[in-house]
């Protein structure tokens, strides 16, 4: 095939609007051969391709290569100083290098490709994730770089069981994925799972791992989510090390780890890095936290609707003075105040930092103040309602804390009309879907693995967490053993497990 012939089939793989960059110039002063560049203009570095292709190429290529046999290995290995370069004999690898970034090199009257890394797109530098902020730990997250994202998870995960599977997924958008995972730790059936469904994925366009998301879970109706999302790289090397599998996406610093856990959500990655007590004390407070979200609301309307008689004298009696004038019934009036503290929290999120914060605080002032004086509420149903807002930000799970508030509307349409027996059914039934739930094969709130209870709602310190946990299968158990336990001066852990 001549040159203006390869340069043309590339051509129509790419597009012909992609932007392609066609260099053409000459090597070897005796017979000189027509050589050719193709990159795709803003995804390379062009220091790289002036400094270690062009330059050497044109002036330094001073023999005759018009007989040489292998012309692509030879310029390779003389001439050509750069440490990821391969040749190809596929036409339709080399244009999908060239558009990630890859430069291809022609030769004239060579059978294959060379194809250098010269990738340089600008991106954004690595900076702490803004959602998950950490008292300890590592301070770097993920950014919107594939590559970036992959290094950031190997620099602090060495073990050469750690394997990486590149995946094009999307027909139009091609984005590149990753699977991460620990060979002699994951499950085979899970990863071949998840392997089989990413490739089946048929949509024209891929724009985040939230879109991967729900392509591949089970239960798109669930208001759970499926799979643990995470920007640091510290908790997607945990997961990992628990026989759980990383997508990484490009273009997105959200990482996914599945399968996934309903607890997972509100676990925090320094609670690793705290003392026992206190990252016990911390899981307590999100816990209850998650209760008071969810129920809290609804044991106020009960009790002030169908069963005022159980709340004490002394505070049954300030709530009703309170109520007096109140034109909004309990329910409305909780039901109002909480669609409205959402109306600002999405208004919050569409606005940059520091105006957001400025309409949450104010807003939410000058309206629960206004509408205290405007008699549309009750003093203790704002409190109950704020109360329940703030239990909100604890979870540390973005994705989880919306499944929390929304759940709390649902019982509070089914106390209004039933009382205590509605919130005691809508709390039977949301047990029995946690239940009923899976993430790729694995149950969701597991009740069965005993040994998990060492990391689930409270966690025991770390030196007697030897195994892993039991509800992710994974075919390497022990992570660790009692080394503790050949410390001087420890004789009162001498024989624990």
């Amino acid at each position: 095939m001549e040159l203006k012939d390869k340069i043309n089939s590339i051509m129509e793989l790419c597009g012909s609007n992609q932007q392609i960059i066609i260099r053409k110039f000459h090597i070897g002063k005796v017979k000189p051969i027509e050589v050719a560049l193709l990159y795709k203009d803003g995804l390379v570095n062009q220091d790289i391709i002036n400094r270690d292709i062009l330059n050497p190429l044109m002036h330094q290529v001073n023999e005759d290569l018009s007989t040489m046999e292998f012309i692509n290995e030879y310029v390779c290995d003389n001439y050509i100083s750069m440490s990821k370069i391969s040749i190809e004999n596929d036409i339709n690898i080399v244009s999908k290098n060239i558009k990630i970034g890859q430069t291809a090199i022609l030769i004239y009257g060579a059978n294959s490709f060379i194809v250098a890394d010269t990738a340089g797109a600008e991106h954004r530098s690595i900076t702490e994730p803004m959602d998950e902020v950490g008292v300890r730990g590592p301070r770097d997250g993920f950014v919107e770089n594939i590559q970036v994202n992959i290094s950031l998870v190997k620099k602090s995960l060495k073990d050469r069981n750690l394997k990486i599977e590149n995946l094009i997924v999307g027909r139009r958008s091609q984005k590149d994925v990753a699977l991460l995972y620990i060979d002699d730790i994951v499950d085979k059936e899970i990863l071949a799972d998840i392997r089989n469904r990413l490739s089946l994925i048929d949509v024209d366009f891929i724009g985040s791992s939230g879109e991967i998301s729900q392509y591949i879970e089970k239960y798109p109706y669930s208001i759970f989510p499926q799979a643990y999302v995470t920007q640091r790289p510290d908790a997607v090397q945990s997961n990992i090390l628990e026989g759980k599998i990383a997508i990484i996406v490009d273009g997105t610093p959200f990482v996914l780890t599945v399968p996934s856990l309903f607890i997972e959500f509100f676990q925090a990655a320094e609670d690793y890095y705290q003392r026992t007590i206190v990252s016990n004390f911390n899981r307590f407070i999100r816990i209850f936290a998650t209760f008071v979200v969810v129920m809290l609301p609804s044991i106020y309307l009960t009790l002030i609707m169908y069963n005022s008689e159980l709340i004490p004298v002394r505070f049954i009696i300030p709530i009703v003075q309170s109520r007096v004038g109140i034109g909004l019934s309990p329910f409305l009036e909780i039901l109002s105040m909480q669609v409205v503290i959402e109306i600002l929290r999405e208004g919050g999120l569409r606005l940059p930092n520091k105006i957001a914060q400025t309409l949450s605080v104010v807003g939410g002032f000058i309206i629960g103040n206004a509408a205290l004086q405007a008699k549309m509420v009750s003093p203790s149903t704002l409190v109950i309602v704020g109360v329940a807002t703030i239990g909100t930000f604890i979870v540390p799970s973005y994705d989880m804390s919306i499944s929390i508030r929304l759940l709390g509307f649902p019982l509070l349409f089914l106390v209004n009309y039933l009382g205590a027996l509605g919130l005691i059914a809508g709390l039977y039934f949301l047990f029995v879907h946690l239940l009923s739930l899976d993430s790729f094969g694995v149950p969701y709130f597991p009740l069965d693995k005993y040994g998990d209870l060492k990391d689930m709602f409270i966690r025991v310190p770390l030196w007697k967490m030897n195994k892993r946990p039991e509800s992710t299968p994974n075919n390497n158990p022990v992570r660790q053993t009692d080394f503790r336990n050949k410390f001087g001066g420890n004789k009162n852990e001498k024989g624990r497990k």
